[in-house]
């Protein structure tokens, strides 16, 4: 994989920069020159949180502060905090409407989510970039957007596609006489060579990343070259060159306190081949010692691995047990954290029975006070005791119709997430790692986590913004199409005259459709299926069209359950505008299309 530090090669180590405040937002002097003198990354991280906290600070200090710590995290390789980093700098930026900042956030953005293997966001945040810097011509952001999306056509193993974007970046790096991102772009080259194959240039792209590296003093970029070098002398058969190269990047490494581990783990791995087994468990040991430093539970698995696999051969039975025990605590703890998303899950269902018992408490309530109060009003007069019976009948008619929705709103998440889907879209992705897929399974697993999370979120609320539902809607398409191996395409058609990101819809309406169209419309039809949802306004009125090649709209009757249709007509009289009567569905030989339209407020 293409190196991070190819793409974020200039990071601050220090906060240096001038800041401006109003008297009533002034922090004193002393905040600054304490945050100035820091010079590790991490100390830097430290005292931006410092001055963030204190809280007396304008907008535009803060978002600058934001936007420089998201850098430095991006340095140690902490891409989600970064992520949120860039995002609280975002919408002073964007609010702002400073175009230099937004498109290099937009990069930033970019790089973070392509290290997270987000491909998909990736790109998308890179195509605003470098849209945005056609007006900027800022030579050096349109490098890094190149190198960026050369990482991305590398994890889709679209290596000449790489390799083009990577040489336009190498383009503008020498017209602009930039050797530090020179340095790292030859390295990343060289990469891309290596692993197709082409060790020629592998090898003459890293020494032209080494010797500026050389030029430069820069004593960890050596060792990465080092490294690479021993990478592809390994690859070529040339295992004492490797060895060399390999011992030269940890050597360096030692020297400037590095806690890399991978020219550690190369040397040991080439030991491991060449049967010399103790070089090899002695140099994993030492790689495991570096770790102690920087946590990283999959590499430290990985290595105990090896180390159990050693002992086991050379039957050390004592070691074996350490390692094992080791290894699968490990595993145990990488599990933990991928159970997260699960308890989040869990405790939104807690929340929705929790909330529905409270509305069933209240309900039971006000039944109680209805006949407290029925009986004190015997003695009152016939006008306030019929004023005081409407009162209590139109507030428990309320809670009924809140339960209702609150319902509603419960079978649409079980329909949609029910075991039957979760299964199988879980056993897609499984299959997909069996194929030896990762990257897919990877861009797949991350979907539909966002799915999951996406619908309990929904659940909440009344209202969600159009943006939301269509992304949401592009999840769910995108598992179902893993599911059925890509059996039907879809788009999605917007009107130029709406407004997706402020026009508000109820949650997951047009889901149920969507799904039908998937499920059973498909079913028996030979050609691929094909869905187009179009978007459009018409006066005052929001309407959505959902049309299918299907084999037509199936729904069974008289089951004594509820269906998607009345689901949804349910739901639209609950809004109480009327809207049922523009709810179609028109089915033909050439498949099934489903129209409603929605009032604006």
């Amino acid at each position: 994989m293409i190196g991070k530090s190819a793409v974020v090669y200039i990071m601050l180590l220090f906060i240096a920069c001038t800041f401006s405040s109003t008297k009533s937002d002034k922090i004193s002097s002393a905040e600054y020159v304490k945050s100035l003198k820091k010079k590790t990354t991490a100390e830097s991280i430290a005292a931006i949180d410092s001055v963030l906290q204190v809280g007396k600070i304008n907008d535009e200090i803060e978002a600058q502060l934001y936007f420089k710590k998201g850098k430095l995290l991006s340095v140690l390789q902490k891409d989600k905090e970064a992520i949120i980093s860039f995002n609280k700098a975002l919408k002073y930026f964007q609010k702002k409407k400073e175009r230099a900042y937004i498109a290099e956030i937009y990069w930033h953005l970019g790089s973070e989510n392509a290290f997270l293997s987000s491909k998909v966001e990736a790109t998308e945040y890179l195509l605003k970039a470098q849209e945005l810097n056609k007006k900027l011509n800022d030579k050096t952001l349109e490098a890094n957007i190149d190198i960026s999306l050369a990482h991305i056509k590398y994890l889709y193993k679209d290596y000449l596609s790489a390799i083009g974007y990577t040489k336009e970046a190498i383009a503008i790096q020498e017209e602009e006489k930039d050797s530090l991102g020179l340095s790292a772009t030859y390295n990343n080259l060289a990469v891309i060579y290596k692993n197709i194959g082409e060790f020629s240039d592998a090898i003459d792209y890293n020494n032209k990343s080494l010797k500026l590296n050389i030029l430069l003093k820069d004593k960890s970029a050596i060792a990465k070259s080092y490294n690479n070098l021993g990478g592809v002398s390994e690859q070529m058969g040339h295992y004492k060159e490797a060895i060399n190269y390999y011992k030269k990047a940890i050597a360096l490494n030692n020297e400037i306190g590095s806690v890399n581990t991978s020219a550690y783990r190369n040397l040991a791995n080439l030991y491991l081949q060449i049967n010399d087994i103790e070089q090899s468990k002695e140099i994993y040991l030492n790689a495991l010692d570096k770790l102690k430093k920087h946590t990283n539970i999959k590499i430290e698995k990985d290595i105990y691995n090896v180390l159990l696999h050693i002992a086991l051969q050379q039957k050390d039975f004592n070691n074996s047990l350490k390692y094992q025990k080791k290894r699968d605590s490990l595993y145990l703890l990488q599990k933990e954290q991928e159970n997260q998303e699960n308890l989040i899950l869990a405790e939104k269902q807690y929340q929705l029975v929790a909330k529905e018992n409270d509305l069933l408490k209240e309900k039971n309530i006000n039944r109680k006070n209805i006949f407290i109060f029925s009986t004190i009003l015997l003695s009152l007069l016939s006008l306030f005791f019929l004023l005081l019976f409407r009162y209590m009948k139109n507030k428990n008619k309320k809670l009924k119709a809140e339960k209702e929705i609150l319902n509603l709103e419960q079978t649409v998440l079980r329909s949609q997430m029910n075991p039957h889907f979760i299964f199988n879209a879980l056993s897609a992705i499984q299959n997909s790692l069996l194929d030896n897929e990762p990257l897919k399974s990877a861009s797949y697993l991350s979907r539909f986590a966002k799915l999951i999370r996406q619908n309990f979120d929904f659940i909440d609320k009344k209202g969600i913004i159009l943006a939301e539902e269509i992304d949401a809607l592009k999840n769910y398409m995108e598992t179902q199409k893993l599911r059925y191996h890509d059996k039907f395409d879809y788009e999605i058609n917007i009107f130029a005259n709406v407004d997706i990101n402020s026009i508000e819809i109820p949650p997951l309406l047009l889901q149920p459709f969507v799904e039908n169209a998937i499920e059973h419309g498909f079913k028996r039809v030979r050609e691929k299926g094909k869905l187009e949802i179009t978007i459009f306004k018409q006066e005052n009125l929001i309407c959505y069209s959902i049309k299918d090649n299907g084999i037509g709209f199936e729904e069974v009757k008289n089951d004594n359950k509820k269906h998607a249709t009345d689901i949804f007509l349910k739901r639209l009289e609950l809004r109480g505008l009327d809207e049922g009567k523009s709810f179609k569905i028109q089915t033909t030989e050439q498949g099934t299309n489903v129209r409603f339209c929605l009032k604006l407020p």
